[in-house]
């Protein structure tokens, strides 16, 4: 199983956030760094083309300001819900602070 850890500790903005998920998933330079490019650059490049279960561990969400953890919980965790929905071979796992 592939690991993909998701850091996003002490994030202050969107562009930050972005730029930590486009790390996180190795997506190209050219990453839109919005829930747009989110969507397409996850079709390529989160999850297994070959059913191999990836597990995309998320730390720190619990350390975001709450206008930016609203955003991550509602809108990005929404994105990469309907991604997991879609290729079924993600699994997603949070890591706070307090664990």
């Amino acid at each position: 199983m592939k690991e993909t850890v998701l850091d996003i500790t002490g994030c202050e903005g969107l562009l930050e956030l972005h730029g930590r998920i486009r790390q996180a998933f190795d997506f190209p330079t050219h990453y839109g760094a919005n829930l747009d490019a989110l969507w397409d650059m996850g079709r390529d490049y989160i999850g297994s083309t070959d059913g191999e279960m990836e597990r995309v561990v998320i730390k720190g969400a619990d350390t975001l300001p709450a206008e930016l953890r609203a955003y991550f919980a509602e809108k990005v965790m929404g994105v990469l819900r309907d991604l997991a929905q879609e290729k079924g071979s993600i699994h997603f796992e949070a890591e706070n602070k307090a664990e």
